[in-house]
């Protein structure tokens, strides 16, 4: 290996997987939090120092055997490493021995925890500390056979170690901190949360609370709410000498409030009620464990967490409708973005459960029968629409109406509302006179379209011999099918329209939204995005602006290269490509600033749905800037949508506040509108011009963040700027 292979191997694997080691043991992704917790972890000199060996073993093993570099760098394979170290440095003397046994139960825990993340993943289960404990046994067990390794007494005698390491200048101000007048409950707390670290000192603990604090609100006030509900637990059940030692506390009930609370679970009142119920099931497990392992000679450590988090995860996998206490979907290691996140997609990203429907027309029509009509929409078939064009008078029909040609939907085309397979045609039914039904052929001549398995439409009442497509070809959503008539139970031209799971004519209907459609109102056109029309009302299709479309059709593969100045007037250049992961998902990802962007196209919106990596990327203030782009064509329109509350106010404003009380109440909102400033599609320049901005709302009381400009030519995004009070971007594309 040459010089710049191990430069390379130690800041891109070993720095970030040993930092992060630390910082996994509070569940978190964060180098500088490790930082703090591995410096204060050498308070106890040789066992920080043990620690941090067994992480650079664990990690070195890891590495060279080609796991998976992610999981690796987040610390995953290597946390447990570092607790087995952390443990051995505290019990034993320091010699070759403790040396061999660190080198092995640094391996032990790395084989451990591939292959209980291997096992227990299947499951969606987490191993947690599993691998330390188990490595601690084969350590502890048989120690007394080993000749030459000793138990230390440094552990009574900490003070020692502290006046050999920084003299009396250190030694008084550990003793003047352990002297301060501070309350009982504050002292516990605080030598609980030192134990996790084999520590039991005011400082450890307050420094490492301070940092919780700083990095998230939620864990900390979660560690306050475990440690409260384990004190007055053992309080009340006078199981103090058995459960209420500062390791206990810390190691297993705070760990058990803080996963739970807002780890695996998104964080909720119901994750905070259930973590003070858990807390009293965990003193139960620990004081059953304790005695039953006490009969080998083995302390149990932290697995009372481990397996009431794993006991209880597992639980929740298994639900068929899970409600109050959601499982965290997709994990960002930070309880308040994992809340925020969640609760921005549960309602902007739902759409995404529908398949794309459209409206089955050109133009404005009105919803004469919507579902469980007072007609013939009734039972398994009252989930449909009726659909006709009426005159500004509210008319239906010139003349006297008694012709079918005399209505103003009759003959119109009907269109395909999405791509799919004709399944099925029936094109062989007469349209009726006005008035007359025929009940004989009661859906008269109709289409269906096979769209998903599962997924189909049908439309009816359609005018004979006026089919353009036949059975088993393949349609376009927009794509011509019939004209309107008035054939079967019709007793004037009007066009049905219904969703169904089978292929068969007239069945049973379902529920289903329609994706994009404008309704019509006194104060204009109001977009509706996958809802289900009412009775009554006048809705319309979008009309595609072409530009607008192709700007952000961004295929796989395709590479986007831009010249930014940025906010230091350095003119740079970043250059982002377009991949597809394993889920099919879509992503735009900057190789130089290590982010992405993932996004989806349906053909009539571009969303973005998630950011990683680095914010003062071009591609997070792009990101920022075309957040959701409508490719409808009216200037009139200004499209809004939430945006999650991390997005930008981790670095403007303190929202401390708003972190403690999130999984009460919101009071802080950011949302993100964009329009069609300008367009010349169809004359000289083929431009088109957007302009978005971010708000953000507290309390009611809104403030405009960020101003952005994107302009488009040529089916490219050419030119694009972002701006606030601090920083003003300006982007040119680069022709490859």
């Amino acid at each position: 290996m040459t010089i710049n292979q191990r430069v390379k191997l130690l800041y891109t694997i070993v720095l970030p997987a040993s930092l992060n080691s630390y910082s996994a043991i509070f569940f978190f992704n964060n180098k500088l939090l490790g930082a703090v917790i591995m410096l204060v972890s050498f308070f106890n000199f040789f066992a920080g120092l043990s620690g941090l060996i067994a992480v650079l073993i664990a990690v070195l093993i890891a590495n060279s055997f080609g796991f998976d570099k992610n999981l690796l760098k987040n610390g995953i394979y290597s946390f447990n490493a570092l607790l087995t170290g952390l443990g051995i440095g505290t019990f034993f003397e320091p010699g070759w021995v403790f040396l061999s046994l660190l080198l092995l139960s640094a391996l032990l825990t790395v084989i451990l925890s591939v292959t209980l993340s291997g096992w227990l993943g299947k499951y969606g289960l987490p191993f947690l500390s599993l691998p330390f404990v188990i490595t601690f046994w084969f350590i502890v067990l048989p120690s007394s056979q080993f000749e030459n390794l000793g138990l230390t007494q440094r552990n009574v005698f900490w003070m020692n170690e502290v006046y050999a390491i920084g003299g009396n200048t250190m030694l008084n101000f550990f003793q003047t901190i352990n002297a301060l007048p501070v309350h009982k409950m504050v002292d516990i707390y605080l030598r609980s949360i030192s134990s996790i670290f084999f520590q039991d000192n005011l400082i450890t603990g307050f420094v490492i609370s301070v940092a919780l604090l700083v990095y998230s609100r939620i864990t900390f006030s979660l560690s306050i709410i475990g440690f409260v509900s384990a004190y007055l637990f053992a309080k009340f059940s006078g199981s103090a000498t058995a459960s209420i030692t500062y390791y206990n506390i810390g190691a297993n009930y705070m760990m058990v409030a803080i996963a739970i609370g807002g780890f695996f679970v998104i964080p909720s009142k119901y994750s905070y009620i259930w973590t003070v119920l858990l807390v009293p099931l965990t003193s139960l497990v620990l004081l059953f464990m304790s005695k039953f392992f006490g009969f080998f000679q083995l302390p149990v450590f932290s697995l009372p967490f481990s397996f009431v988090v794993i006991l209880f995860v597992y639980f929740l996998h298994l639900r068929t409708n899970p409600s109050k206490l959601v499982l965290t979907p997709i994990q960002l290691y930070y309880p308040e973005i994992n809340l925020y996140t969640f609760n921005n997609n549960k309602d902007r990203l739902s759409r995404f459960l529908y398949y794309p429907l459209h409206l089955p027309f050109w133009g404005e029509w009105s919803v004469t029968q919507g579902y469980d009509g007072s007609h013939t929409h009734k039972g398994d078939w009252g989930k449909a629409f009726d659909f006709m064009l009426f005159d500004d008078d509210s008319k239906s029909y010139t003349s006297n109406g008694l012709l079918c040609e005399n209505y103003y939907c009759y003959n119109k085309p009907v269109l395909a509302p999405a791509n799919g397979i004709v399944e099925e045609i029936a094109d062989n039914i007469d349209d009726n006179e006005i008035g007359k039904v025929n009940t004989f052929n009661n859906w008269g001549n109709t289409i269906i379209i096979r769209h998903l398995t599962g997924l189909y439409t049908q439309m009816s009442h359609l005018k004979k011999g006026s089919f353009k497509v036949a059975k088993g070809d393949f349609v376009k959503q927009g794509d011509l099918l019939a004209h309107c008539g008035n054939s079967g139970r019709s007793p004037v031209p009007h066009l049905h329209y219904q969703v169904q799971i089978s292929p068969l004519l007239g069945s049973r209907t379902i529920e289903y939204p329609f994706a994009y459609y404008y309704e019509k109102e006194k104060s204009g056109q109001v977009l509706h995005q996958f809802s289900k029309l009412i009775e009554g009302v006048s809705v319309s299709g979008i009309n595609t602006n072409p530009i607008l479309k192709m700007s952000f059709d961004i295929t796989p593969n395709s590479v986007l290269k831009y010249s930014y100045i940025n906010e230091k007037g350095i003119e740079k250049t970043e250059q982002w490509e377009a991949f597809t992961d394993s889920y099919n998902s879509k992503y735009l990802y900057c190789e130089e600033t290590e982010s992405s962007a993932f996004y989806i196209n349906d053909g009539s919106m571009f969303y973005f749905t998630a950011f990683y990596g680095n914010k003062d990327s071009l591609l997070y203030y792009f990101y920022l800037s075309a957040y959701k782009v409508f490719f409808d064509d009216a200037k009139t329109v200004e499209m809004r949508d939430a945006m999650p509350l991390n997005i930008i106010l981790n670095k403007k404003i303190s929202i401390w506040l708003q972190d403690f009380i999130s999984p009460f109440y919101t009071y802080i909102r950011i949302w993100h509108s964009i329009k069609t400033a300008s367009s010349d599609v169809f004359f000289n320049s083929g431009l088109v011009t957007l302009y978005s901005k971010i708000q953000v709302s507290v309390f009611g009381r809104t403030s405009t963040d960020s101003n952005s400009i994107i302009k488009l030519k040529n089916n490219c995004i050419t030119e694009f700027s972002y701006e606030t009070t601090k920083t003003k971007i300006e982007a040119k594309w680069l022709d490859l």
